[in-house]
């Protein structure tokens, strides 16, 4: 018995403070992020706008990407699971729209990495809210 308290207290003591930060809010998603997908450093912008919708928690949202040279081009959030931890976007670049999976990170939600596919093959990329 004392055995199985133990055993208890460690689970709660390791996984509770997980549980307690692995969930996410849709307004945590908002702001400039710098991001950096395999070299390109770019501003990915995800403002709010003012559009009441009803569709989805994050149909408000809006993405814009900036590259180093100041073009802009606009994204579109295609959904956002795992307890609003997981964005999948799309960012429609000339002749081409990019898929883009980013995860919040569980402790510091000012950081987000994933992963990005052009052409048939699959880059990192990172970001953090400065």
């Amino acid at each position: 018995m004392k055995k199985l308290i133990m055993l208890f207290s460690c689970f709660c003591l390791l996984a509770l403070p997980t549980l307690a930060f692995a969930d996410a809010y849709v307004n945590e998603w908002i702001g400039e992020w710098d991001m950096n997908h395999d070299g390109w450093k770019v501003t990915l912008i995800i403002t709010e706008s003012k559009v009441d919708c009803a569709s989805s928690p994050w149909c408000a949202l809006v993405l814009k990407y900036k590259d180093a040279k100041g073009k802009s081009v606009t994204g579109k959030i295609d959904k956002i699971d795992q307890k609003f931890q997981h964005m999948t976007f799309y960012l429609d670049f000339p002749n081409n729209t990019q898929k883009f999976d980013v995860y919040l990170f569980s402790w510091d939600k000012k950081k987000m990495a994933g992963i990005t596919y052009w052409g048939g093959k699959t880059f990192g990329l990172f970001a953090i809210k400065p």
